[in-house]
């Protein structure tokens, strides 16, 4: 199931597509669809069995985005700065997490073969990391020509085109050629930019079958061009028993709460001179892609996969995130930018304006053979990357209302500039193999084990302070004419290991058991703020372990899962009221500051995945999780602009924003053409600071829809986001991360983020 399917207008249907069989009507329906159309990408490998499957599907169900694949968690609040998250024909779309997102860059739809998801022992193995990475493979040539046509309109005037087409060349040659575009104004239209998401996928494929049945190869090239603005804010009290309500006046998922600015000023991080961006130009992915990839069987026993990607683009990121709102009286300073004085509820902004590049050259050789009772794989890895960033920091105010006015700061409307800059140029070679065995030890029983071993050489310049030297510290104004560049080197030694044990007990009841330990070290991505970061190895310990019943009727697995992690390493945004005058900034002025943090998580859990078909036609999948994660190690004490150093420990607090429990439960039955499937989710509450002492409380995510199948050509979809309208609000109260006494926060006015509102969206897939 994919949500990214839908139903379109009514009446094109039933006339034309009725006609379909007929090979001239599928020639111009191709011509007159390639016209105003263009490219896409995806997978091929499904997941095995019924609960796979379903996993696979829940992927794609994201209640904050329709952009891209939800995260499913493991226990931890994200991997580190990374994982790649998603696989694309056998290796990682990009690098590493940042630089250019991967989800900017690949997209599921009709130019997949196949699309499924990876679990923590193949992700350990292939790239060192533990999670769920979708996996997917791209659409080559085929035997006779072929096309799809999918369109997608939601109630909110986003449209979607996705439209793939494939067909033989001669001699085994075949080719594949697709598009995907994406016009999404979001619920909450804003001004400037006009399209919040502005998707633009263009992909080719050229692909050859061996005349003796040995394998295949293929060329993929794509081209992405993807405007994104990120503007699902929005007002709302906290009313203080971690519910939420609407602020009088403002429609939480409708209304816009961003000024009608079309551009922002920010001071360029290397020569101090400020400069100015148009929110469209300021946040655009523009990637290359080209993939090769070759699939040969050597012997009757032995098969070679050799997959090598070269990856470039560049993205701009520069959307305002939120800083908290303040009430502010007519001394503090701001004003409209007609010059009146301005007193009452203040929305700060932090613009980050993100400026950064990327080259990769990604290569994998693997082998497999059987012999005995053993299924063996072993391969190889030869990452190259060169990335860097020139981010910029700059803040800005409005009003808390819908459609707000723009504030003035001392009569500048951009202003405390650079406090929270990064800046890197580095260069990161990986080399690394990997062997795993899969030994059936007898009928019913089966161990799987893996060993990767990988070294990383990376080296490159930034902007940090070494040893006594605080030159680099970040303060309002701050550029690299005022500070310098340092060079950095660093080398290292990666690896994983993982074991997976499945013995069948008795009937349909098996034993499961897996650990996997993975070791990792920093990447450049690191070096980005004025702090010489820490080296010590980040380590994850992940170990599940339960029972398996299988039926005619039931398929069920549930197990304990503990997972731990050392030295997590990420930046969080603090903000200090000034307890002396800086930089031209006033007593009690509130600064943004970008902080480095390095502490331990650990969580222990118990999560049980069902499929249930009680009768035909009839599915239910079930999956129900708790945990407990906490923070562990976790102290510091930043020293703020100003000079003031405060002394924080959160040890054995609850890390925010992570849910104890989900349960998911998708119903879903078939009768003759038609399908209809609901997806319910429960979240539980989720800590909005550190101290433990602010929550959000629980909440349900809904969807459903309804499939019809005309005839073997022509599908209709309708399909519902949200079906119970939730606003879903979340986010963090910066001024009271650190506050015990959660009394004065009730009926507290705050901002954050919202989940996609109810929506219905009408689509219709043609195959020709």
């Amino acid at each position: 199931m994919n949500i990214y399917t839908s139903p379109f207008r009514k009446i094109i249907s039933i006339f034309a597509f009725q006609l379909i069989g007929d090979k001239y009507m599928r020639v111009y329906i191709f011509l007159l669809a390639a016209a105003f159309l263009p490219v896409h990408a995806f997978g091929q490998q499904a997941a095995n069995d019924s609960i796979q499957k379903q996993q696979d599907s829940g992927i794609f169900l994201n209640a904050e985005s329709d952009s891209k694949p939800r995260q499913i968690s493991l226990g931890l609040p994200t991997t580190t700065t990374s994982a790649v998250q998603i696989f694309e024909d056998g290796m990682p779309v990009g690098y590493y997490l940042y630089h250019l997102y991967p989800f900017k860059s690949w997209h599921g739809g009709v130019s997949a073969s196949t699309t499924g998801s990876m679990g923590p022992m193949e992700t350990a193995m292939r790239y060192g990391e533990i999670n769920n990475y979708v996996d997917s493979y791209n659409k080559t040539g085929s035997d006779k020509f072929s096309g799809s046509l999918q369109y997608t309109y939601g109630t909110w005037g986003q449209q979607k085109f996705d439209l793939n087409i494939s067909g033989p060349l001669a001699r085994g040659w075949g080719y594949s050629l697709s598009t995907y575009q994406n016009f999404d104004p979001g619920s909450n239209h804003t001004i400037t930019p006009n399209l919040k998401d502005r998707h633009q996928f263009y992909k080719g494929a050229l692909s050859k079958n061996f005349e003796d049945g040995r394998g295949h190869m293929a060329l993929v090239y794509q081209y992405v061009d993807y405007l994104t603005y990120q503007e699902n804010y929005g007002p709302f009290v906290f009313v203080g028993d971690g519910s939420v309500k609407e602020m009088d006046g403002f429609r939480l998922g409708r209304d816009s709460f961003r000024p009608e600015i079309s551009s922002f000023s920010f001071m360029d991080f290397k020569t101090g001179e400020i400069k100015e961006m148009t929110f469209d130009d300021g946040n655009v992915d523009k990637t290359h892609h080209a993939t090769f990839t070759l699939d040969y069987q050597l012997k009757d026993n032995l098969h070679m996969d050799v997959r090598s990607r070269w990856r470039s683009g560049n993205s701009l990121r520069g959307a305002g995130s939120l800083a908290g709102i303040r009430q502010i009286g007519t001394d503090a300073g701001y004003t409209y930018t007609n010059g009146t004085i301005f007193s009452g509820n203040m929305q700060n902004r932090s613009v980050m304006h993100f400026d950064a590049f990327d080259t990769s050259w990604l290569n994998n050789v693997e082998f497999q053979w059987k012999q005995n009772s053993h299924a063996l794989r072993a391969g190889a890895d030869y990452h190259y990357n060169h990335g860097g960033t020139i981010t910029s920091t700059v803040n800005y105010a409005h009003e808390v209302k819908a459609g707000p006015k723009l504030l003035q700061f001392n009569g500048e409307s951009f202003y405390n500039y650079n406090t929270g800059a990064e800046y890197y140029d580095g260069f990161e070679h990986k080399v690394a193999a990997y062997i795993k065995d899969d030994w059936n030890i007898k009928p019913g029983t089966d161990l799987a084990a893996f060993l990767r071993a990988e070294y990383i050489d990376m080296h490159g310049n930034a902007a940090n302070n070494i040893g006594d030297d605080t030159s680099n510290t970040r303060y309002p104004g701050f550029n690299l004419t005022k500070g310098h560049i340092t060079t950095f080197k660093e080398n290292c030694l990666n690896g994983s290991v993982g074991l997976d044990f499945n013995s069948r007990l008795v009937g349909g009841l098996s034993l499961k058991a897996q650990g996997i330990f993975t070791r990792i070290h920093g990447t450049i991505f690191n070096y980005g703020g004025f702090y010489n970061p820490s080296t010590k190895p980040t380590d994850t310990k992940f170990a599940q372990g339960g029972l398996a019943y299988v039926n005619s009727w039931l398929n069920v697995v549930s197990q304990l899962v503990y997972i731990s992690q050392t030295n997590y390493n990420t930046r969080s945004v603090f903000q200090h009221a000034l307890q002396k005058e800086t930089a031209g900034y006033p007593i009690g002025f509130v600064e943004s500051v970008t902080m480095p943090l390095t502490y331990d998580i650990e969580s222990l859990g118990w999560t049980t995945d069902a499929m249930i078909t009680p009768a035909k036609g009839f599915a239910v999948h079930v999956q129900f999780t708790i945990r407990n994660p906490k923070y562990k190690n976790f102290k510091f004490s930043p020293t703020f602009s100003d000079g003031v150093t405060e002394n924080y420990d959160f040890s054995d607090k609850n890390v925010t924003n992570l849910h104890k429990a989900e349960i998911t439960i998708d119903p879903s039955y078939t009768y003759k053409d038609w399908r209809f499937w609901l997806s319910a989710r429960y979240i539980s509450k989720q800590y909005i600071n550190k101290t433990n002492s602010l929550f959000f409380k629980e909440r349900i995510e809904t969807f459903g829809g309804v499939d019809y199948k005309l005839n073997k050509n022509c599908k209709f979809t309708v399909n519902v986001i949200n079906l119970l309208n939730q606003k879903g609000a979340s986010g963090l109260i910066s001024a009271a991360d650190l506050v015990e006494d959660a009394s004065e926060y009730k009926n507290y006015l705050m901002s954050g983020t919202f989940i996609r509102p109810f929506t219905i969206e009408f689509g219709i897939k043609l195959d020709f």
